[in-house]
């Protein structure tokens, strides 16, 4: 009898503990130079994609290696997009030229390339269900 109400209580447990972790894994491929940053943006609202101070949640890592990887834990299941972009001089924004096309390296979830205008948040959203993997490949 105690060991029946002792494997229903590990069940229990890692049940519960399974239903509250729900990460994303992102790895960034592709980054071509070993200085500076990457920031990693997760969006989970059209309304504030791509918008600076708006994100659901930011990480961001200096750069080690060609590929890096993050893990956003806890996330309840939706949709979201992932932004990105690789802050290589370190000053904390994505540096354009004067047409506001992006000097440094930039990815969009679902390696989304954007043609003549910025992608918008349907263009790159996915659903986040059980955990999720997703390669991001740099657009430099």
């Amino acid at each position: 009898m105690k060991k029946n109400i002792f494997l229903m209580l590990v069940l229990l447990t890692v049940q519960f503990s399974y239903a509250q972790h729900n990460p994303l894994k992102i790895t960034v491929t592709n980054i071509n130079k070993l200085e500076g940053n990457i920031q990693v943006s997760l969006y989970n609202k059209e309304t504030s994609f791509i918008k600076k101070g708006l994100e659901y949640k930011t990480m961001t890592r200096a750069v080690k290696s060609a590929t890096e990887v993050f893990t956003f834990n806890d996330l309840p299941e939706g949709e979201y997009a992932v932004a990105l972009y690789h802050d290589e001089n370190s000053d904390g924004k994505c540096n354009t030229n004067f047409l506001g096309i992006p000097k440094e390296g930039y990815a969009f979830s679902k390696n989304f390339v954007p043609k003549l205008a910025a992608p918008k948040f349907e263009d790159t959203k996915f659903k986040q269900e059980h955990g999720r993997s997703l390669v991001i490949k740099m657009i430099y």
